[in-house]
């Protein structure tokens, strides 16, 4: 594994700008993040931004192996026209993440958290249908889509599961992927995610199995989903870390930590190469 981080750790620059500045302080790979994917694929020339991403890639010989697919996506909800709308936004990312190099999407599972049994029913059938569409589509495109875990709703949270959320538990993406039957779809384990779900790092890990294809790395208290840096929070690295090792998993240890933003670009630069430091440091112990 190779540390990596999110482009939108610097969400203030255009996309290129940003993967040479990461670059400039030493990250060796990167996802790119959602906010800069958006902005290729809304660009006035997406094919052109596209391929000035992906020439910038490898001019300075770094890797971006996977993006962050349109955050706000929500593919499994009742709503025909706004399902239909980000099913067609997603594959249309999908295209220039492959012009872009890059082969592994990270996604949400979505869901509106129905009011009634019944209609959570529903939305797991239309889950499941958008999902066979949108992996039917990347694996033309020699992709692979990553659904993210979740955590489940605020204290206080309705619905017909109560404050459950669909993909707040592994087994769920598990039981979607099965659903899908899709080769091409795995997990993305996001730690802090179950760290806020009460799992620890090295048993999520675990329950990934040989499906884990992705991550995104931060660290909270274990109460909110604060997307830290590593050490800052409450995660055991030392299980979790050997857990990960034990795996099968060969993709970049890839750091999503907005909890780190809120400096001026430069000194959010400056911090980065504390962070790499440390990270590195995770990766070799």
């Amino acid at each position: 594994m190779i540390p990596a981080v999110w482009t939108s750790i610097v969400v203030e620059l255009p996309p290129v700008e940003a993967i040479r500045r990461l670059a400039e302080v030493g990250w060796p790979a990167l996802e790119l993040s959602t906010e800069h994917l958006v902005q290729v694929a809304e660009a006035d020339e997406p094919e052109r931004m596209a391929d000035e991403v992906r020439g910038v890639v490898e001019e300075l010989d770094i890797a971006m192996p996977q993006a962050h697919l349109f955050l706000s996506a929500n593919v499994a909800t009742a709503e025909d026209e706004a399902r239909e709308r980000d099913v067609t936004t997603v594959m249309r990312q999908i295209d220039l993440c492959e012009r872009m190099g890059v082969r592994v999407g990270v996604i949400h599972p979505g869901g509106d958290r129905p009011a009634l049994l019944q209609d959570e029913l529903l939305e797991r059938a239309r889950r499941v249908e958008s999902f066979a569409r949108l992996a039917d589509h990347a694996q033309q495109h020699g992709f692979s889509l990553a659904v993210e875990d979740m955590t489940d709703a605020a204290r206080g949270g309705r619905s017909a599961l109560g404050q459950r959320r669909f993909g707040a538990i592994i087994p769920e993406l598990h039981e979607l992927i099965d659903a899908v039957g899709a080769p091409n779809m795995g997990i993305c384990l996001d730690v802090g995610h179950a760290n806020v779900q009460g799992v620890p790092m090295d048993e999520a890990v675990r329950q990934c199995r040989d499906r884990l294809i992705a991550t995104h790395i931060q660290d909270n208290d274990g109460l909110r989903d604060q997307h830290l840096a590593p050490f800052r929070g409450t995660i055991d690295w030392d299980s979790g870390m050997a857990a990960l090792r034990e795996s099968a998993y060969d993709g970049i240890f890839n750091l999503e930590i907005p909890g780190e933003r809120g400096l001026p670009v430069e000194l959010t630069l400056k911090r980065l190469e504390g962070i790499l430091a440390t990270t590195q440091w995770l990766l070799d112990h």
